[in-house]
């Protein structure tokens, strides 16, 4: 009986034991959730509300957190003509600037937005609401009767639709888009001069099948014509124009709904339909940046195209980094430039590399064909020579993919090259980098000098003699440049040393 009751006092004392135990263990697991370290489980994130035990004041003070002061919001210190051409500015002039065009009682919309910064012109987009594809004649159809300008805004000057709306070089704009693609009219007439026998049976069709204005569109067609696939100066001017279009009807608000015309999640619904008849070309993923929708060829819709809103963006000629191709501009910032380059990197995943080089790297943007350097390996090979601490890259960027031209560029401290489209990657360069381009002789071309200023890089320039061709003509976008050798040394020597001293370098010139 003794051994009995013994091994009875042991048995408890053990279970005793184990249930200490398991709860020293789960008190040192809260613990450790709370202090962060060792085991996790589903943690609140740091911006959710407040456990609902807290106090409601202790709540409301963490979920309003003071604000930075004031001063930190700097204000832009540039021109007033720097603001209205680089800064965002730009936008809100031009959503000031807006009319809708279709009278009360038409079942569709159009709102265009109209900007002037360049001397004689006015620049526009449009924002269409309610539109529907007809097959036939492969156009985007409108029910808007278009509504006569008041006396106020004929005397403001507001240009009327479609016939004041701008055109620009190589077939492109808005006019351009209108005619190639959409009609606007009702059953009555046809106001866009499209030659269709069908034109009035179609409207009123339209008319009859389209939503009414409380229906929300739920795709929106971005319709573009291009210059061009192969320029990067010329893409980046279009699909920059394009992405501050996105921007404006952002900020922009519908007088029907009160909200803006367009969300950021917009985007999913929303696609680009090309109207030209060019390649894709290298830039072609660029086109989506906002409109995530595959893009599409106008000749490949048809009738099973849903009802959809339009957007005629801005044209890439009206880009305002234009004004600045043979003037220095004495404009230091641009929150709009600045801005893309964020959004393109980030549509790329590209990302920077924190590097440790001691050499600062050099890249030669080597032309293959026009405004080539004459002896150019050898000229590459005596810089090697020549100048420490420097690593130097030749690339022919039209070789490359742009994902793969965008990471080459964010790890170059250097940007060398003939003047040409390959200059504009100093847009995608890292702050502080530097830029040195050589341009033919006579040639005065200010684009990528006034772009560096805008980005806070360093510029330099120097000039090479044009080679003439065999009959002795000179063509400064055709002819190839020579340049002393010596004189290219010293030149590049002074480009390298000024950043012999940046990042984590430390050597003395």
């Amino acid at each position: 009986m003794l051994l009995l009751a013994a091994s009875r006092r042991l048995r408890l004392s053990a279970i005793a034991s184990a249930v200490f135990v398991a709860l020293l263990l789960l008190l040192l697991y809260g613990h450790a959730q709370q202090r962060g370290h060792g085991l996790r489980g589903p943690r609140r994130p740091p911006n959710s509300s407040p456990p609902p035990h807290q106090p409601p004041d202790q709540q409301q003070q963490q979920q309003q957190q003071p604000a930075l002061p004031p001063e930190y919001a700097v204000p832009s210190t540039e021109s007033a003509w720097c603001q209205d051409r680089f800064d965002t500015r730009y936008l809100f002039n031009a959503r000031n600037s807006s009319a809708s065009y279709c009278s009360p009682d038409s079942a569709s919309r159009l709102t265009c937005f109209w900007s002037a910064t360049a001397k004689g012109r006015q620049d526009a987009m449009c924002f269409a609401q309610r539109a529907r594809f007809h097959a036939a004649s492969h156009s985007f159809r409108l029910a808007c009767r278009l509504r006569p300008l008041t006396a106020d805004e004929t005397a403001a000057g507001l240009p009327s639709v479609p016939d004041r709306l701008p055109r620009y070089w190589y077939e492109t704009g808005p006019a351009v888009v209108m005619d190639q693609a959409v009609v606007l009219g009702d059953d009555d007439s046809d106001s866009n001069n499209n030659d269709n026998s069908n034109n009035n049976n179609d409207m009123a069709a339209v008319e009859q099948a389209a939503p009414t204005t409380t229906t929300t569109t739920k795709t929106t067609t971005i319709l573009v014509k291009r210059e061009g696939n192969a320029n990067l100066w010329h893409s980046l001017m279009e699909i920059m124009s394009l992405s501050w279009s996105l921007d404006l009807l952002h900020i922009a608000l519908d007088p029907d709904s009160g909200q803006p015309f367009l969300t950021p999640r917009a985007g999913h619904r929303a696609q680009v339909v090309l109207l030209d008849e060019h390649d894709d070309g290298n830039y072609i993923a660029l086109w989506q940046l906002f409109a995530r929708m595959p893009v599409r060829r106008l000749r490949d819709l048809d009738a099973s195209e849903p009802p959809s809103d339009l957007v005629v963006p801005l044209a890439g000629g009206s880009n305002p980094l234009w004004q600045g191709d043979w003037d220095d501009l004495l404009c230091r910032d641009s929150a709009l430039v600045k801005t893309f380059v964020s959004r393109a990197l980030a549509h790329y995943r590209v990302t920077d590399v924190d590097a440790d080089d001691a050499d600062v790297v050099v890249t030669y943007i080597s032309r293959a064909h026009t405004r080539r350097l004459v002896d150019e390996a050898e000229h590459m090979d005596a810089l090697r020579r020549a100048i420490p601490h420097m690593q130097l890259n030749v690339v022919d960027f039209a070789a490359l993919p742009f994902v793969d031209q965008l990471r080459l560029v964010r790890r170059t401290d250097l940007l060398v090259g003939v003047h040409g489209a390959g200059l504009t990657h100093l847009m995608f360069l890292r702050p502080g980098s530097t830029v040195l381009e050589i341009l033919p002789d006579g040639f005065q071309h200010k684009g990528f000098r006034n772009l560096a200023q805008m980005l806070g890089l360093g510029f330099l320039r120097t000039h090479a003699k044009m080679r003439p061709d065999e009959s002795g003509a000179r063509d400064w976008q055709v002819n190839p440049v020579e340049m002393d050798r010596q004189r290219l040394i010293d030149v590049v020597a002074v480009a390298v040393k000024s950043l012999y001293n940046a990042g984590l370098r430390s050597h003395d010139v």
